[in-house]
């Protein structure tokens, strides 16, 4: 999960469960956080660079999603739930994040697993939103009101949608046979 940061400065790296950060192009990495309680993973900068959402992992506990600030230090809880949380990312302004669930995967506790799908929750912390219950990879544009997201289509390819947060307007973008995944540009004008 190498994840440069929006002023292409820095990194934030996964290894081992944990996330460091290291000063591009040849720093010296250091523990995002200091805990040991925890796995780190699937980490995303904010679009001003200064914090960084992640999910964590504990077999007893499950799993959250936190907020560290990038310059190190104790990850903030923003769910108000235990569960299997991935790909978290910030929304443009920083106030929302976007994030999916999964379920059990057979080699986790199903506890928690039930409600599957892509869900909207305030940075600040709260109450989640269901958004759709399908896709991966969510990821907000240039507005904070519309998440972008992969889907599974028909003789295996791969698509690219989005919704607004609301759950209303559904639309599709791209369609590939050969994409993997879509990353894209904070002003919606380019795709990789």
């Amino acid at each position: 999960w190498s994840t440069v940061s929006p002023n292409g400065k820095q990194v934030v790296d996964g290894a081992r469960g944990d996330l460091y950060i290291r000063d591009l192009p040849t720093g010296t990495p250091h523990r995002l956080t200091k805990q040991t309680d925890h796995f780190e993973f699937y980490p995303a900068w904010s679009r001003d660079g200064k914090s960084i959402v992640y999910t964590t992992w504990n077999d007893q506990t499950l799993g959250t999603i936190r907020i560290a600030p990038a310059i190190s230090g104790e990850g903030r809880v923003i769910t108000d739930k235990p569960g299997h949380y991935i790909e978290p990312a910030f929304s443009p302004d920083g106030s929302k994040v976007v994030y999916r669930t999964t379920s059990d995967g057979y080699l986790r506790t199903a506890t928690w697993s039930r409600e599957t799908g892509i869900y909207v929750i305030p940075s600040a912390g709260g109450a989640s939103k269901l958004v759709t219950k399908k896709g991966a990879s969510p990821q907000f544009g240039a507005s904070n009101d519309r998440i972008f997201f992969m889907t599974f289509e028909d003789e295996d390819k791969r698509g690219l949608h989005s919704i607004g947060i609301d759950r209303t307007d559904e639309r599709a973008h791209l369609l590939s046979a050969f994409a993997t995944e879509y990353a894209l540009s904070p002003d919606e004008k380019w795709v990789a």
